[in-house]
């Protein structure tokens, strides 16, 4: 049985699987520069909604499982802000959770849109070192490993209790079992990785095709919002 991390499942089988790394990351990278120079009313909303828009619609990303994942970030942001009101006042504690909130779309559509593998071979076609790539892809291959042997083991403990509730005892044992087998794994990925001498990166993904329409699309939209605010910028000033 194979199984995949949730933002992992997300990333291979979404509509915008087959896009190049190149595409999206125009897309949500220019967003992303927008939402961090742009004033954040009201152009932060409009950047929210555009990833949001592209994310449900676009990706055809489930909305329970968009929720899912942005809900913490903005939790967290929710947290931050709280000292700002205090310190520098609830307009300017607002206008930095705007511009965190739409930052936090904007990444989270690149996220659950592309998945680790494309992302590295993207940052291997931008001449990043292939010993850093290399690295970051075992890395990724290990997290994905101990995902599963999490997965397993939670099988198996509910399983074993039938869907009732684990005793402390119970979890400490599936812990501990977890801890072993991942650092069982880790060397065994250290061990292929001495072996191989971190030469080549073999496990990628086929190069996806840049959409030229695509790409005019995105750089319009973000064109669009940026003539916008320099238009009403007397009336939202930056």
């Amino acid at each position: 049985m194979h199984v995949h991390a949730p933002l992992d499942h997300i990333a291979f089988s979404n509509a915008w699987r087959t896009r190049s790394p190149i595409d999206k990351m125009t897309f949500g990278g220019g967003l992303l520069l927008l939402a961090s120079v742009l004033p954040a009313m009201p152009w932060s909303a409009a950047i929210f909604a555009a990833a949001a828009t592209a994310t449900l619609a676009g990706a055809r990303i489930p909305v329970r499982a968009w929720g899912r994942f942005l809900a913490p970030q903005i939790g967290f942001l929710s947290a931050a802000a709280l000292p700002l009101i205090l310190g520098a006042g609830w307009e300017r504690a607002a206008a930095v959770w705007m511009r965190g909130v739409a930052a936090a779309a904007c990444m989270t559509l690149l996220a659950m849109t592309t998945p680790v593998p494309d992302l590295l071979l993207a940052a291997r076609r931008a001449r990043v070192p292939a010993v850093l790539v290399e690295l970051a892809f075992l890395v990724y291959r290990l997290i994905v490993s101990i995902w599963e042997l999490f997965e397993r083991l939670r099988l198996g403990l509910d399983l074993r209790l039938r869907g009732g509730k684990p005793s402390l005892h119970a979890a400490s044992l599936s812990a501990g079992n977890l801890l072993t087998r991942s650092i069982q794994k880790a060397r065994r990925v250290e061990r292929g990785a001495s072996l191989r001498g971190l030469e080549g990166f073999p496990m990628l993904t086929p190069r996806a095709r840049t959409s030229r329409a695509f790409l005019v699309s995105a750089v319009a939209l973000q064109a669009s919002l940026l003539a916008a605010a320099i238009l009403f910028r007397s009336r939202f000033p930056w």
